[in-house]
This record gives C-alpha cells, structure tokens and sequence, in this order.
C-alpha cells in the first residue's frame, strides 16, 4: 500500500515537472527567435564581415535552440505515448515531430555553425575568398530555408493530428483540441500562404502559436486532464486490490 501512494506521488510529481518544463521551453525558445542575428544584405564583403562578427552570438542562438527544439519534442513524444501510439494518426503525429527535429537540427547546424566558421575562415582570408564563398552561402539559405519549413510544416501536422485525437477520444479535452487546432491552421496559413521567406518576425509568429498548443498541452498534463487522467483513477484502485 505504502509503495502504491509513492508511485501515484512520483507519476504526479513528474508531470508537474513536464508541464513547468514546457512552460519553460516556451519563453525559451520566444526569446531566441527575437534575438535571432541577421546579416546586412551589403556588398559580399560587408556581408561576409557581418556573419563573421555575429558568428558567437549565432551559434550560442541556434544552439541553444536546438536543445529546446530536442527537449520539447522529448515532451511532446511522452504525450503522444499517454495518446497511445497504437493509434495511427497519434503514431503519424509522433513520426512527423521525429522528422521535424531532424530537418530543423539541420537547419540549425548550417545557419549557425558552418556558415559563420565559412565567414569567419574567409575574413581570415581576405582576398577573393568573400566574393567565391558568396554564392556558397546563398546556397545554404535555400536549404536552411527548406528543410526549417518541411520542419515547420511537420510540427504543425503533428499539432492537428494531436489535438483531433484530444477532441474524439473518450476522455476528450475540448478546450485544449480546440486551442491545437487554432495554433495548427496559424501555422499552416503563414508557412503556406505568406509569400515571404522566414525570418525573425515571422518565426516569431510560428512560435507565439506553437506556445498556445504548448500551453494546453501543459495544463492538460497539470491539471490531470483526458489520457492523463488514469494516473489518478486507476491507480488507487489497483491499490484497493492489494489490500
């Protein structure tokens, strides 16, 4: 009986932790997106130097990033246990937030870490190098901006697919369905209808609503809420059973 209330004691008390850790991630990851570095868009030389001056400030960004990125996930992939991975679309949910991670890790290593140690080598360099390497880096922001929209558009997949599963489940959460749906078709809208290409402002946009799922997502672990809710039930009864 005793070992029985310290596991129900643990499993809540872990759940408090998740929920205040993505509470955590959220401002996390606002602030750096905000703090995004941009390059001026001079002559090759001048842009070159500006990549190389930011080239600290860019890898501590998109490092720091991409452990929030692989955190978060980590929590979103514990909720989509409690959902039940033997359901398809919670399955396909949970692939998707995999491949997100990947595609924006990716992103993340090429926008902050080689091409500032790019820039900074050419400056070093001097000479014709800024000018050669130009084309390179054009390149590379292609695929940073690509591989950081598939990312994008995954995680706004998984986020519909989630929050429809909230909404039809037997111990349904409507309110926090209804918040991932909200936050799923805002991203959708700017990542597919905005034609301009992403940058700090509409980043910051995408985040701002990824935070509301995320938020409903916290309350729904906090509060003991839909797939959460046997941690609470189930286990006292097995404890009634033991006696």
């Amino acid at each position: 009986m005793a070992d029985t209330k310290k596991s129900i004691v643990t499993a809540q008390g872990w759940d408090v932790v998740t929920a205040l850790g993505i509470a955590a991630l959220i401002v996390l990851m606002f602030v750096m997106v905000m703090h995004h570095p941009v390059a001026s868009h001079d002559e090759a030389g001048g842009f070159m130097a500006s990549i190389a001056k930011q080239a600290s400030t860019n890898r501590w960004t998109h490092g720091t990033l991409a452990v929030a990125m692989t955190v978060m996930s980590t929590f979103m992939l514990g909720f989509a246990c409690r959902l039940g991975l033997r359901r398809p679309h919670v399955l396909l949910g949970a692939v998707a937030t995999g491949l997100a991670l990947v595609l924006i890790c990716l992103s993340v290593l090429l926008d902050g870490f080689v091409a500032s140690a790019l820039a900074e080598r050419c400056v070093a360099v001097g000479g014709a190098c800024t000018s050669e390497a130009q084309p390179l880096l054009r390149f590379g922001g292609l695929q940073i901006e690509f591989m950081t929209r598939a990312g994008l558009l995954a995680l706004a997949s998984a986020t519909a697919l989630w929050a429809i599963d909230l909404a039809f489940r037997r111990d349904r959460v409507l309110p926090a369905s209804m918040m991932g749906l909200a936050s799923a078709a805002v991203q959708f809208g700017i990542l597919l209808f905005n034609g301009e290409r992403l940058n700090p402002q509409n980043l910051a946009l995408i985040v701002a609503a990824q935070a509301i799922w995320y938020v409903a997502v916290g309350f729904v672990i906090y509060l003991q809420q839909g797939p959460y809710q046997h941690v609470a039930t189930e286990r006292p009864a097995e404890a009634l059973s033991l006696r």
